[in-house]
């Protein structure tokens, strides 16, 4: 009996033998996997050096160069031109009022005292056709209003050349903003008018298109150039003084104008007094 069970605790810690070495195999094994991965995972030198590059090209990448401010360049009057002065600028815009606002001045009066019972029909197709006139056909043959035909002056910007047509249009917009006034006057003072929401927005249009003179003076008024609203988008447009039958054709009605631009020279109209 003895001899059995020395027997039966020898084959028990040979199992137990057996199972430690083969734990420590299976261990070493791990081990063995786990720093084969550990290797794998680490970059080689070259590989290092190579994503180091890629990183600070990126970081290159991202921080942004600052930009380089433009000076702003002043547009100045130019060269082998005279300013036109204030007696000469305030005659044209005179004779230019007179030309589109007369008849059309004329007209309402007539109506307001007769109480819209006179026939003026004519008188109306007239005072709306010499606005045209000025405002659309002189410029664009010429470059030049009547008011700037009889006091000898011009539009010039900063390259020595007549603004386009675009700007003598847009620079007729106070005509355009005394004639929304005066409609959006007379529908607010008319008992007739119904006020629906299509009448309303019409008026609030009409008094928007009238605000656009204020809001040039007040834009003239605080830029560094005195620069009206047009004179600011078409980057600088001065009035200037005109040569004798510049922007002519030969035309009889162009002589006649330059014929009055004399006469009111002789006048001393256009000479500022002191």
């Amino acid at each position: 009996m003895g001899l059995l069970e020395k027997a039966g605790n020898v084959q028990t810690e040979e199992k137990k033998a057996t199972k430690v070495v083969k734990a420590e195999k299976e261990a070493a094994k791990f081990n063995q996997a786990v720093a084969k991965a550990a290797k794998k995972e680490e970059p080689s030198p070259k590989e290092s050096k190579k994503a180091a590059k890629v990183k600070k090209a990126k970081k290159a990448k991202k921080v942004k160069t600052p930009r380089a401010k433009k000076e702003r360049i002043l547009k100045e009057f130019p060269d082998g031109f005279d300013e036109a002065n204030k007696a000469r600028a305030w005659f044209r815009t005179l004779v230019d009022l007179a030309v589109n606002f007369s008849l059309f001045s004329f007209y309402l009066l007539t109506n307001i005292v007769a109480g819209g019972a006179s026939d003026l029909t004519y008188v109306l197709i007239l005072s709306l056709i010499l606005p045209l006139f000025n405002l659309v056909f002189m410029p664009y043959k010429t470059g030049r209003t009547v008011g700037q035909w009889i006091t000898t002056t011009r539009y010039v910007n900063s390259r020595g050349k007549n603004p386009p047509f675009l700007y003598h249009l847009l620079k007729s917009s106070p005509v355009i903003s005394y004639l929304s006034g005066a409609g959006a006057f007379l529908v607010l003072i008319s008992a007739s008018t119904e006020w629906t929401s299509g009448m309303i927005g019409v008026v609030v249009t009409l008094l928007l298109l009238f605000l656009l003179v204020p809001g040039d003076w007040l834009f003239k008024k605080f830029h560094h150039q005195s620069f009206g609203i047009w004179e600011f988008l078409f980057g600088g447009v001065w009035n200037a003084r005109a040569q004798k039958g510049e922007g002519g054709t030969g035309n009889k009605l162009f002589q006649r104008l330059e014929s009055l631009s004399d006469y009111t020279e002789s006048k001393g109209w256009l000479e500022d007094k002191e």
